[in-house]
């Protein structure tokens, strides 16, 4: 056991987490936790701000160092980093940033799944014909299995990894691209968080992997065969957003597109016109562009297409994984080991 002597200042719009705290207090004796339910950096009193070591929010940041001078380490609540791009001390050397990257594969891969599954076995059609209260038997029209298709990740981090055991499990081809290059195996050993039994941690799933230009890789990994299912799980940087465009789902012809990312990634009126037009077998979107999508948008209507309001995420595990993520976090602060799940700050993810 550790003997913290920290300052957890917690502000999330949510009520206390208190068994998962109580946990946390077990596993790290002196360790104070502070609890604020609002997104108002002035509703937390001066001397709160001025006794926090460690900050877990996901958009309340200190406007100043002055008004943490104890901070050590800001924990975002989310995956993504998009919120804190501005923050004050997002390029303060003293201050580790780190996000809570893995706490969110095992949910996001089994909604990944489950549109997958959907798609292959016809499932809107189905419940479609159930609502009508009709027997459609001689209607359905059979569509190939997973074992042997092909599905390709952009992006290769905790939710890739564990949409890709699943798949293998399947007998689906993993193909995996990253926006570096990952040639060697400890360059593709995961350094995040994985939940036991989980994953990909020592990235051998994928039959070949590829790094940099977006339209090399497509051209490459469709050369012999058609990518089936393309998972987008790449961050959204000046780099990625609208990536995909008309161009590339030009390549993906007959492709099943699952977008768990950002919307900006993809061009969204490109995609809605590839999916009208069945260039595209279809797609399944936690996330648009615009989020949340309006009322009567296009997407809502594009043919084969499944769009949900940005919950793939949400689980009753997320806390109790977040306390895991601060345990050893905690553990390898006061050890001066480094942290996991930290920020590329120059990469913007």
């Amino acid at each position: 056991m550790a003997n913290t002597k920290e300052t957890l200042l917690v502000t999330l719009p949510f009520e206390p987490f208190l068994e998962s705290y109580e946990k946390l207090k077990k596993l790290q004796p002196g360790l104070d936790i502070l609890h604020y339910k609002t997104a108002d950096a002035d509703i937390v009193p001066p001397d709160v701000w001025g006794r926090a070591t460690i900050h877990l929010t996901h958009s309340l940041f200190a406007r100043t160092r002055e008004q943490v001078p104890r901070l050590r380490w800001v924990y975002l609540y989310s995956g993504g980093i998009n919120q804190a791009l501005h923050a004050p001390l997002l390029h303060d050397p003293t201050v580790h940033w780190t996000r809570n990257s893995g706490v969110h594969a095992p949910q996001i891969a089994e909604w990944t799944i489950a549109m997958l599954l959907a798609h292959f076995r016809q499932v809107p059609q189905l419940l479609k014909w159930q609502a009508s209260g009709t027997w459609h038997s001689a209607d359905y029209r059979p569509r190939s299995d997973l074992l042997g298709r092909t599905i390709a990740f952009l992006g290769y981090g905790a939710i890739a990894r564990h949409t890709a055991r699943i798949a293998a499990a399947c007998g689906m081809r993993v193909l995996a691209y990253t926006l570096h290059p990952k040639t060697t195996a400890a360059e593709r050993r995961s350094t995040t968080f994985t939940p036991a039994h989980t994953g990909d941690p020592d990235g051998t799933l994928p039959a070949a992997w590829y790094h940099g230009d977006l339209d090399t890789f497509l051209a490459a990994a469709t050369a012999d065969a058609p990518i089936d299912a393309l998972v987008v799980a790449l961050p959204s940087t000046d780099r990625t957003r609208q990536a995909i465009s008309r161009a590339q789902l030009a390549r993906l012809r007959g492709c099943y597109v699952i977008n768990v990312a950002r919307g900006d990634i993809i061009h969204t009126n490109d995609l809605v016109e590839a999916l009208n037009n069945g260039v595209l077998a279809g797609a399944a979107l936690d996330v648009t562009d615009p989020e949340p999508l309006p009322e009567g948008h296009p997407l809502w209507t594009a043919k084969n297409t499944i769009v949900t309001p940005h919950i793939s995420g949400v689980s009753d595990e997320y806390m109790p994984r977040t306390i895991d993520i601060l345990h050893e976090n905690l553990t390898r602060l006061h050890e001066g080991r480094p942290l996991i799940n930290q920020i590329q700050r120059s990469e913007g993810y």
